[in-house]
C-alpha cells in the first residue's frame, strides 16, 4: 500500500495511505504557554479530540470552563460549539489535536 506525505504541524513525518482522503483525520501538535490559550474560541465541523501531551489545562465550551485536562488524558467533543483551550498551568501545555470528518459532511 502507497503512502504519501503529509505536511503536519509539530510532527517530524506524516503518511498516509494513498487510497484515503487526508482531510478525513487531521492531527497536529499544538503548545500554549502558561496563561494563555491558543486562539479565541471557534466553530468548526466534524468530530474533534484533544489529547494532552504536557502541562495542564481547561477546556472552555461557549465561554464556560467545563473540564481540566492533564496529561495522559483525552476529551472528545462536538466543535460546532465554541470552544479553545486554556492552559492554567505554569509550563507550556503540548496536546494533540485530532479532527474526523463526519460522513457525509464537514
Amino acid at each position: 500500500m502507497p503512502f504519501t506525505p503529509e505536511n503536519v504541524k509539530g510532527l517530524h513525518k506524516c503518511f498516509v495511505a494513498e487510497d484515503i482522503d487526508p482531510g478525513a483525520l487531521r492531527l497536529h501538535i499544538s503548545e500554549i504557554a502558561p496563561g494563555t490559550s491558543a486562539h479565541p474560541p471557534h466553530t468548526h465541523g466534524g468530530v474533534e479530540a484533544f489529547y494532552v501531551l504536557e502541562g495542564r489545562g481547561v477546556l472552555s465550551v461557549e465561554g464556560e470552563p467545563l473540564h481540566p485536562l492533564n496529561p495522559n488524558e483525552a476529551i472528545v467533543l462536538n466543535p460546532a460549539k465554541p470552544h479553545g483551550l486554556i492552559n492554567t498551568g505554569d509550563t507550556p501545555m503540548r496536546y494533540m489535536v485530532i479532527i474526523a470528518k463526519c460522513p457525509g459532511g464537514e
